[in-house]
């Protein structure tokens, strides 16, 4: 529905460094001299201040389809990773960080996958509460469920580990869902995030997440040709001049989603976060544009996308208004009257063209946390598939 950009149009670069992906990225080059604690606060005092809202309110909400799409994105994601550490060890006790965690909006997908122990991490001491209520109801209501921690922290900056009821702890899960940008302000904050992310993270455990597209978000703002894109219900504007370059950290933009965003967040090179992971012994396995996810996963869980109502019908049904414009559902009316035009009458689930402009700006990545040796030093030395690949070769 949304155009395809590409990427090879999209550049990121930071002044005098031009072999930044090809060595190791050191602490003395980040770009801001140090990490302000005021972007943090706004970030927090926002999520702290979203209002919970009732069901009849969320039905109603012109983003309706979009959030249940991205709860299925997610709800994939831990379906598929739970179920591969779990093909080597069936009964083995699911233990999960959810770094970034919000209000709790992924408590009933770690019941679902039966998880053992989760903790739960996030800078909004207000949305830990609720996430810690909500946990609460679901106990009540459930009976048995999961153990869990409630850790209000800045991930960016806080240390987790030592925040934890048992510092040793290993987790089989890291998920971070659409929380991962905010680290990019700086360097020093991505490597925080991926220290907490990465170190209590057993071997062969997996790292899965989303994140906006940078290179989607750099893509629309050229052609746009203003450094500012979107629709009635979302807007993106670079808040840094683009004709100074895009930096790696720190290249700020609003994004205003309606009822859910409306702050500052950050860009993420992706090239330089993949290569920033690895020395945190974390390799990229997958990595899809959520449109590309769809085509992959559609119909292995096409239960899930019905049970979630990820769709809207198309026609509408007698009695019930399109959530959005009629024009917004020109690619809709055109297959559905090629459709009836084959004798096929049966309605159509779709989104918005609003709606989708908004998911394809997200992409889905899952990391694998390599095993490792240890060097004269006492330093992990990781094992990734090419080093066993060169291995095996010899």
């Amino acid at each position: 529905m949304a155009e395809n950009s590409q990427n090879s149009d999209a550049v990121f670069y930071k002044e005098n460094t031009s072999n930044a992906h090809e060595t190791k990225i050191r602490d003395d080059e980040e770009m801001p001299a140090k990490c302000s604690s005021s972007h943090a606060n706004v970030v927090a005092a926002h999520y702290n201040h979203i209002e919970e809202k009732g069901l009849n309110e969320r039905c109603n909400s012109p983003i309706f389809y979009l959030r249940n799409f991205n709860n299925w994105v997610k709800s994939v994601l831990i379906q598929e990773y739970t179920t591969k550490i779990r093909e080597k060890d069936y009964h083995r006790a699911l233990r999960v960080l959810d770094i970034c965690c919000g209000k709790g909006g992924d408590l009933s997908k770690w019941q679902k996958a039966r998880a053992e122990h989760v903790v739960f991490a996030d800078i909004a001491d207000v949305s830990i509460d609720q996430c810690r209520s909500r946990y609460d109801d679901l106990h009540r209501r459930s009976g048995r469920l999961f153990s869990a921690e409630f850790i209000a922290a800045d991930c960016t900056k806080d240390v987790l580990r030592h925040k934890y009821k048992d510092p040793s702890v290993k987790f089989d899960l890291t998920s971070c869902q659409f929380g991962l940008h905010y680290s990019f302000e700086s360097l020093a904050q991505a490597r925080r995030m991926l220290a907490n992310i990465s170190e209590c993270l057993k071997p062969d455990g997996y790292f899965f997440g989303t994140v906006p597209d940078a290179y989607e978000i750099v893509a629309r703002c050229q052609k746009s040709g203003n450094g500012t894109f979107g629709n009635r219900i979302f807007n993106i504007k670079l808040l840094f001049d683009p004709e100074n370059g895009f930096p790696l950290f720190g290249a700020k933009y609003d994004f205003h989603l309606e009822g859910v965003v409306n702050c500052p967040e950050f860009l993420v090179n992706f090239e330089l976060f993949v290569k920033l992971a690895a020395e945190y012994g974390l390799e990229l396995i997958y990595k899809a544009g959520f449109e590309d996810f769809y085509k992959k996963y559609a119909d292995r869980y096409k239960f899930l996308l019905q049970r979630i109502k990820c769709f809207e019908v198309y026609p509408s049904v007698s009695g019930k208004e399109l959530l959005g414009n009629e024009s917004e559902y020109s690619h809709a009316k055109e297959f559905s009257e090629n459709m009836t035009n084959n004798g096929n009458t049966n309605p159509l689930g779709t989104m918005s063209s609003c709606e989708w402009e908004v998911a394809t700006i997200y992409l889905a990545f899952v990391f694998k946390k390599c095993k490792n040796t240890w060097d004269s030093n006492g330093k992990p030395l990781y094992i990734t598939s090419n080093n066993q690949q060169t291995s095996s070769n010899k």
